[in-house]
């Protein structure tokens, strides 16, 4: 950080985050936006509780082979929320794993030994990984990117499993009360419509024709049902829901990894890094920190601890001048760049020629704003 870099007196963010400001008080954007949208959560807690109970009864009414489905990476979060449904919400769950070809083996097995100890079904759903590498490759250079395959693969995977079996409720560990995205913005209306964002990045490709497969977001029926979960205020489910599990309950990492390690024996490498579940997590990082010089992904993770008021903001500085930032292994880069059939100059200039994935952004779905809208005004 250099000394012309204003920082935030309440979080740590510098003016450098995308779209930031500051108040007269030196508080950031970012806090005042999470505040309003968070702040009083505590308050909400037991309403939120009430509700997550009522929709649990609701999956569970359907009588179907299986009560919720829970995409389990092998993290600390998606285990707890396997934990969470079946010890503490009595849902017959069944999990499923994504392998893009780079899932770690420290996670596979904490996949395999959580099951084990729940009593849970459990599927792997493998992508092409050559398939898979081609795809990194060509996001690599047209958008400057590469995560978004991954997003959409999950998102493919996770609406096939569901419909395959039928499955009323979908629970995941993800929610932006507890997770920083770079920019707010941008990256939900991505996420909100990631089909179309492939989609146009992928226009007039070739290799279009061999992942047709990543388009799919679920029957019609389990879009409908989706969208009227969410005009309830995401209170009831009448036919399906998709569900943040963050968003109706307590999210205590340190409560977490102990709850996890005592029930379920997960384990975590002893210098992994925080996607230990992804062999080319560090890769990712690496991308990240040469983009984005002084706000290296540990920096939006401590400081969206700090707005969750998991860590003091005195930590988190001691953290960012003590810890030093952990670097991507050259053997790990290495293997992913051969991988794509890469090489480190062409990577590094895809890097520096900045994040391009704006130009693919689709365009607002009236629907989906509508939507959002009334559930603004429902909740």
């Amino acid at each position: 950080m250099s000394k012309q870099q204003r920082i935030c007196i309440n979080c740590v963010l510098p003016d450098s985050f995308p779209g930031i400001s500051f108040d007269k008080e030196g508080v950031c954007s970012v806090c005042r936006g999470y505040e309003q949208q968070w702040g009083g959560w505590k308050s909400r807690l037991p309403e939120q509780r009430r509700r997550l109970e009522k929709i649990c009864r609701d999956a569970r009414s359907k009588h179907k082979e299986f009560d919720a489905l829970v995409p389990l990476s092998g993290g600390k979060d998606s285990t707890y929320v396997l934990y969470v449904a079946v010890k503490k919400l009595g849902l017959h769950c069944l999990a499923y794993t994504m392998n893009h070809g780079y899932l770690s083996e420290h996670a596979r097995d904490n996949v395999d030994r959580a099951c084990r100890k729940l009593g849970v079904e459990h599927i792997y759903y493998r992508l092409d990984p050559i398939l898979t590498n081609r795809l990194f490759a060509l996001f690599m250079r047209k958008s400057g990117s590469f995560c978004s395959v991954c997003t959409r693969a999950i998102g493919m995977a996770t609406s096939r499993v569901a419909d395959m079996y039928r499955v009323p409720l979908i629970m995941t560990g993800t929610s932006l009360r507890t997770e920083l995205p770079l920019s707010p913005e941008t990256d939900m209306a991505i996420a909100a419509d990631s089909i179309s964002y492939v989609r146009n990045v992928l226009r007039g490709e070739t290799i279009v024709t061999e992942c047709k497969r990543l388009f799919y977001g679920g029957s019609i029926r389990r879009k409908i049902g989706t969208l009227f979960f969410v005009l309830s205020g995401k209170k009831s489910l009448k036919s399906y829901a998709w569900l943040n599990l963050p968003d109706y309950t307590d999210w205590d990492y340190d409560f977490i990894r102990r709850t996890v390690r005592k029930e379920l024996g997960w384990q975590e490498p002893p210098k992994g890094p925080e996607h230990m579940d992804c062999v080319i997590a560090p890769v990712v990082k690496y991308l990240h920190n040469r983009r984005f010089p002084g706000l290296e992904q540990r920096r939006l993770t401590l400081a969206g601890l700090v707005m969750a008021k998991q860590l003091s903001r005195e930590e988190a500085l001691r953290r960012l001048k003590e810890e030093p930032e952990e670097q991507c292994p050259e053997s790990v880069l290495h293997m992913f760049l051969q991988n794509l059939e890469m090489n480190r100059e062409d990577f590094d200039r895809y890097i520096d020629m900045g994040p391009r994935h704006l130009q693919y952004a689709p365009r607002a779905n009236p629907v989906i704003k509508i939507a959002m809208k009334l559930l603004s005004i429902l909740d």
